[in-house]
């Protein structure tokens, strides 16, 4: 992705169809920049906000990551700014990789159901080792059945920062509850049943 330094006011940069943002990191100045709205899209769509890439900026290329992403709140679709975190060849990234579960329709009009314990997880890796999200298949998986951290599918780049033995996800099954019967309206039905009761007496 190529940046260029931002030197025009944030409203100005939007028109020109340009996200603003912010790049820093431990051994740089924070600096201010922008990026064409194509580009820092298919970037974040790619890398997500997790996974290093490459950016130049004036010349140089820096090892990044998207830490953080501003919309406006009615429409999130639109981007208003961002940060990207540079890191060096030998510094740890430490991010929150999302777990995106798929197969969960076979479960559909069964009398199972799909328990997501985590949805995203902790993890450290060096540049050019992270990812994007960390995608489970539940489509083959039985009754009580379970997914632990340690059965997550990464490389061994990449260090999970949680107990291997956490539940991530599990199959159950749905156990019905028949709902309390207030004893109050009880016995107004049963009164209502002896009256209708009574009343077919009488009418015969």
């Amino acid at each position: 992705m190529k940046l260029e330094l931002r030197t025009e006011k944030l409203n100005k940069v939007r028109k020109m169809n340009k996200i603003p943002g912010v790049m820093y990191g431990k051994s740089i100045d924070s600096v201010s920049i922008q990026v064409e709205d194509k580009d820092f899209r298919e970037a974040l769509k790619t890398y997500g906000k997790s996974m290093t890439f490459k950016a130049k900026l004036d010349g140089k290329t820096h090892n990044v990551f998207i830490s953080n992403v501003e919309s406006v709140i009615l429409r999130p679709k639109e981007i208003i700014h961002f940060d990207l975190h540079r890191v060096d060849a030998t510094e740890t990234v430490s991010a929150m990789i999302p777990i995106v579960f798929t197969g969960k329709e076979i479960f559909n009009d069964t009398m199972l159901y799909v328990q997501e314990v985590l949805n995203e997880i902790l993890a450290e890796y060096k540049p050019g080792h992270g990812i994007s999200k960390i995608v489970v298949d539940v489509s083959e998986m039985k009754m009580d059945d379970e997914v632990l951290v340690k059965d997550l599918p990464v490389d061994e780049h990449i260090t999970l920062k949680e107990d291997p033995e956490q539940v991530v996800v599990a199959v159950r099954e749905v156990h019905l509850k028949a709902e309390p019967v207030d004893e109050d309206e009880l016995a107004a039905l049963e009164d209502a049943e002896d009256t209708e009761d009574e009343e077919e007496v009488v009418a015969e």
